[in-house]
């Protein structure tokens, strides 16, 4: 085996015999091999980095930024400095650490201000200390929604009294920034109002405004107009139409097809809040109520004895014969009877909180039928042909009954049959080589890389191996040679050379040797030296 001495020798003897615009196409390749090599060694080594929080304010970048060269942890802003980055493998880890010493905070002041304390700390400090964190953890939680990047509250307290009708509530103002252009749908805006009304004690939804930083005023208090309410009302008659129409579309699609029906529906809403009360006397339904008798029954010619109290003698017995012979049939009767009747009566209170479809207009488009014909120019066109009285009555029928139609009411039902703008136009024909074009853009690319491989290795990968082998072999061949005038090898002429013989076979071989070994490795070379030394000898 050559040593390496030997190697780097046949490599400069290589060079030597080289040409200029073979030794500069040797350079460019090796130059070209040599960065490949370089670019992906250096690729593959570079640290990947991810995002360990994004959307942060000043206050909780500087924060994190400290943690981070306290620990000695490599890092990269981005961002404008709003997110921080961190290597791949550390992601996790690092976000942990960081939570666990309450990182991020997320921008103002928590609960944690009560962390440390501090003696000598008045009443009034502490409840603002209180109301800053409660303010800040408000704040915190408003950013969790998803449209929200930014939040600010301000709750105000008012000073408390000890008159009761001194005492005023508090009241709280919330400002949001959004993420893009998204916006808060009622819901959303009603959540964090209910939200913010919860957490502090004696607020009400009434005493709370809620604004972006676009200065859109989102919620504001019912009294001072009627804004929200009509905002709810419009949304209530809102979804009546948009709930009928889709009624009416999907109905009629399964009929005509899928986009040629097209319903429109206004809804008049009685909004108004009735409360009545009634009494009905029925005078037919009589009840007594009450009900007092008297009844008097006195008989003159009774058994008792009756006279002048305190009359004796003569007098008495006179006084005695007297009532009876003028009152033996005389008697005393009197009935009263009172009687009070109650009329039945029924109150019935009855109160309508609005809302109820006052009326309803509904319009729809039907499309029709389309023929198709072509032209003496071979121009296809489509003729539109409207659908029967029949199948109108039929579908103006359905929907009827699907909106719920009320003559009594006056709503108005209008269907109607009309070419539809889209559908008359003429659908083109598919192309046939429109499958084969996209084939072919999918295979474009890794058709040209493979060709390029191809000329690089054909053009100039080839040559320079052709090239080498050819330099390789006259080197062999080098030191053995025919004799100018003699028989057998020129042992002489491979004396002299040997100083040149850059051959890999080892040094110190006969001629013999060398000869075999020859024959060994280039059996052609060694038949056409044999050929030569025949051809002298004759």
């Amino acid at each position: 085996m050559a040593t390496p001495k030997e190697i780097l020798e046949q490599i400069a003897s290589i060079a030597k015999g080289l040409s200029m615009t073979q030794k500069i196409l040797g350079l460019v390749v090796i130059a070209v091999v040599v960065g490949g090599l370089l670019t992906l060694t250096t690729t593959g080594k570079e640290t990947s980095y991810k995002v360990l929080f994004s959307g942060l304010n000043q206050e909780d970048a500087g924060e994190v930024v400290a943690k981070l060269k306290d620990q000695r942890i490599p890092y990269k802003l981005s961002e404008d400095g709003a997110a921080i980055m961190v290597p791949a493998t550390q992601v996790y880890e690092v976000r942990l650490s960081l939570a666990g010493e309450g990182l991020p905070r997320g921008g103002g002041v928590g609960f944690e201000i009560f962390n440390e304390t501090s003696f000598g700390q008045t009443d009034f400090v502490q409840r603002l200390n209180y109301q800053r964190a409660l303010q800040g953890e408000l704040a915190r939680t408003i950013r969790n929604f998803q449209q929200v990047t930014e939040a600010r509250v301000h709750i105000a307290t008012p000073k408390e009294s000890v008159f009761i009708e001194d005492e005023k509530p508090p009241t709280a103002s919330v400002s949001v920034k959004l993420r893009g252009r998204e916006k808060l749908n009622q819901h959303e805006i009603q959540s964090i109002v209910n939200l913010v009304a919860s957490a502090v004690p004696g607020l009400t939804t009434e005493n709370i405004t809620l604004v972006d930083t676009a200065g859109r005023l989102l919620y504001r208090k019912q009294a001072e107009g009627e804004g929200v309410l009509t905002g709810n009302q419009l949304e209530y008659q809102i979804k009546i139409e948009d709930t009928m129409r889709q009624k009416v579309e999907t109905m009629l699609e399964e009929v005509v097809g899928v986009n040629r029906a097209r319903a429109r529906v206004t809804a008049e809403i009685d909004f108004n809040k009735v409360e009545r009360t009634e009494e009905i006397f029925d005078p037919e339904a009589q009840v007594v109520r009450s009900e007092q008798m008297l009844t008097e029954n006195d008989q003159r010619g009774g058994a008792n004895p009756e006279g002048i109290p305190g009359v004796k003698g003569e007098l008495a017995t006179f006084a005695e014969e007297g009532e009876a012979g003028g009152g033996a049939g005389a008697g005393y009767n009197r009935n009263n009877v009172t009687r009070n009747y109650e009329i039945s009566k029924q109150t019935k209170h009855t109160q309508d909180k609005g809302g109820a479809v006052k009326r309803l207009s509904i319009a729809v488009m039907v499309d029709g039928s389309y023929e198709k014909s072509v032209d003496k120019d071979g121009k296809t066109s489509l003729k539109y042909q409207p659908r029967s009285p029949e199948e109108m009555q039929n579908l103006d029928k359905l929907v009827k009954n699907a909106v719920g139609y009320n003559e009594e009411r006056g709503d108005q039902v209008e269907v109607a049959s009309l070419p539809f703008a889209l559908s008359s136009v003429p659908e083109p024909e598919p192309d046939p080589m429109e499958k084969w074009r996209a084939m072919t853009e999918w295979l474009a690319m890794p058709l040209v890389y493979l060709l390029v491989a191809v000329l690089v290795i054909l053009f100039v990968v080839k040559p320079f191996l052709k090239l080498l082998a050819s330099k390789q072999l006259e080197t062999r061949a080098g030191g053995i040679g025919p004799r100018a005038g003699g028989h057998g090898p020129a042992v002489g002429g491979i004396a002299a050379e040997e100083e040149e013989d850059l051959s890999l076979a080892p040094r110190g071989l006969t001629d013999q040797e060398r000869i075999y070994r020859l024959a060994q490795s280039d059996p052609d070379r060694a038949a056409d030296l044999v050929r030569r030394w025949l051809r002298e000898e004759a």
